[in-house]
């Protein structure tokens, strides 16, 4: 792990302890925690949030903003971003993230991540951050096409067991819209 991104981490961590709120650390470095074998090491550090959430950790973050919060929406993603600077760290919030792509729409839903699939990692100070599942770093890597990041996920998912896998892939199914294609194609990375 870059050295950088632990200590951003446990600044992060303490930042939002006070809060209710639950946030999860996903992109490169949640999967480089997850044993993801990636291409290049992190540079930098995104978190999820649920919509009613992101207003409340962008307030408990404010000391490090580089921007305001902004609703953002381009051809496949929309959201609420805003970015900050921790220790020399570029992190990201995401809050109430969307991915339409594939005839499929995917909404993120926090809470519910954090409760099916209890991810979590512990930091050198023994405190625990939660992390973004690999089933979901697996769909949201495949509907925006990033072959080399979701080939190193299903790797990672089929070592950690296939039928978990399966199991909390169909749980986000049908919590979604997916098309048929979309649905055999994800099925095939975890089974292959």
């Amino acid at each position: 792990m870059a050295r950088p991104l632990i200590p951003a981490l446990e600044a992060l961590e303490a930042a939002l302890r006070p809060l209710d709120a639950l946030w999860l650390v996903g992109g490169s470095t949640g999967l480089l925690l997850q044993g993801v074998a990636l291409s290049a090491q992190p540079r930098d550090l995104d978190i999820y949030v649920d919509r009613n959430d992101a207003c409340g950790v962008h307030s408990a973050l404010t000391a490090y903003a580089k921007d305001e919060q902004a609703e953002s929406e381009t051809a496949i993603y929309r959201s609420v971003l805003s970015h900050y600077d921790m220790d020399g760290v570029h992190v990201e919030l995401v809050g109430g993230f969307e991915v339409r792509a594939y005839d499929s729409e995917y909404r993120v839903e926090a809470q519910y991540l954090a409760s099916r699939f209890e991810r979590t990692y512990t930091l050198g100070n023994g405190r625990i951050v939660r992390l973004m599942p690999l089933v979901h770093e697996l769909i949201f890597n495949v509907l925006r096409e990033r072959p080399d990041r979701y080939e190193a996920i299903a790797a990672a998912c089929r070592r950690e067991g296939r039928e978990a896998q399966l199991a909390g892939l169909a749980d986000l199914m049908n919590r979604n819209r997916f098309d048929e294609r979309l649905r055999r194609r994800l099925f095939a990375l975890l089974e292959s």
